[in-house]
């Protein structure tokens, strides 16, 4: 899958080295998306996420701006998508990444972590109910590790955490169902429009910093948000470093999708979240019982399942690669 040579933030590597391509993107990706979920947990602890729609509003304008800049020094083309179409990704991208932050007043790293990367469960749920397409069994089969990971891990988390509540779960499921439905919409745009992924990412995040804007204005957030940034050089630090370091990470992944396939790069990136659970509790300590061991351990034979279930040639892209 995939081919071409890889080029990321200005780097190039050739095609000819594809061990040195995959190292080259797996080291962005675990490297930039490390730093992005240290960062997402000191900002939970700054309580500056009780500011969702801000934090949401930082993100998408520096999106907006990175992508932008990257463009134009390219020399990209005119816009092929109409704004009506960026209007419906933009509102469920807002919803995905405001639900996401706002869950983190009600839920640990970890968990939170777990329930973002099942995101095959929506995405079955969404084909089953509103396109009508059957899935496969071992797709089933994956979807159902997933959910008893995630109850299993839920439920010994509301037994040691005492301040536990399951609004946060209501939440992130939320945010889950809008990544779902962003991925349908997409790929919808991508095949009648020929758009490119980095007009998506630039006019998506657009259009949903215009909505995001709007909602923080009307609700305070955005005149707490600021007062809280002028009172603290270090939240200023930790907001830019969330944003900067989370659009680098998804143009490494991005650049993975196009030279390897998405069933490697899901690998890669399930993996990356595994070690950002782990990097969690080694950083900011937190109670682990051996039920938690457990049900992570049934939530990654969930992963994995999902993994292959993906594509029945998974085997054969990492044999090409490592041959």
């Amino acid at each position: 899958q995939g081919g071409g040579m890889v080029s990321v933030l200005g780097i190039t590597v050739p095609d000819e080295k594809p061990a040195l391509c995959f190292f080259f993107c797996t080291g962005g990706i675990f490297f930039f998306y490390l730093i992005h979920s240290y960062s997402l947990e000191w900002l939970k602890h700054a309580q500056i996420l009780h500011q969702g729609w801000f934090v949401t509003f930082v993100q998408c304008a520096s999106y907006t701006a990175m992508s932008a800049t990257d463009r134009l020094l390219r020399g990209a083309g005119p816009r092929k998508a109409t704004l009506q179409d960026y209007m419906k990704i933009g509102f469920l991208q807002v919803m995905t990444l405001s639900l996401t932050n706002f869950s983190t007043q009600y839920l640990n790293f970890p968990t939170q972590m777990l329930f973002k990367s099942s995101k095959l469960i929506p995405v079955i749920a969404v084909n089953e109910i509103y396109f009508r397409r059957r899935g496969k069994l071992d797709e089933y089969v994956a979807a159902l590790l997933l959910v008893a990971g995630l109850v299993l891990f839920t439920l010994e988390d509301s037994k040691v955490h005492p301040e536990f509540n399951y609004t946060g779960v209501v939440i992130v499921s939320g945010a889950l169902l809008a990544d779902a439905l962003i991925g349908s919409v997409q790929e919808e745009i991508l095949k009648n429009r020929g758009t490119s992924s980095d007009e998506m990412v630039l006019y998506s995040h657009m259009m949903g910093g215009l909505y995001v804007l709007i909602l923080a204005v009307a609700t305070g957030q955005m005149q707490t948000g600021v007062a809280k940034c002028l009172e603290s050089r270090e939240l200023v630090a930790y907001l830019v470093v969330y944003s900067v370091v989370g659009f680098f990470g998804i143009s490494f992944v991005m650049a993975m999708i196009r030279r390897f396939g998405c069933v490697i790069a899901v690998t890669v990136t399930s993996t990356r979240k595994a070690l950002s659970i782990m990097l969690s509790y080694l950083l900011y300590p937190k109670p682990f019982s051996s039920r938690y061991g457990f049900a992570m351990a049934v939530f990654s034979l969930g992963i994995a399942a999902d993994v292959v279930a993906k594509n029945h040639t998974a085997k054969m892209a990492w044999l090409r690669l490592l041959g």
